[in-house]
């Protein structure tokens, strides 16, 4: 029998899934295993914020100008009828 499993090809040998436990693998180091801690960093926030309100400075500066684009050719219309 152990003849046989010794000329078989590696890839037959390795246990390919639920049975693969990989003992080989050393268990992770408590580093790495504790949670990170949270920060707390106002910093991180005020870069948040002062995002959002360029972002909601850039989306009704693109609106404006999407309505004065609209506005133009309905105002010649209303004036030409009135």
């Amino acid at each position: 029998m152990a003849t046989q499993t010794a000329n078989r090809r590696l890839s037959d040998r390795i246990p390919m899934g639920v049975e693969s436990a990989m003992p080989c693998v050393p268990a992770p180091s408590s580093e790495s295993v504790q949670p990170r801690k949270a920060k707390s960093g106002i910093l991180h926030k005020l870069v948040l914020a002062v995002l959002a309100l360029l972002l909601l400075f850039g989306v009704w500066q693109i609106g404006k100008k999407l309505y004065d684009q609209a506005h133009a050719p309905l105002a010649q219309v209303i004036d030409s009828k009135g």
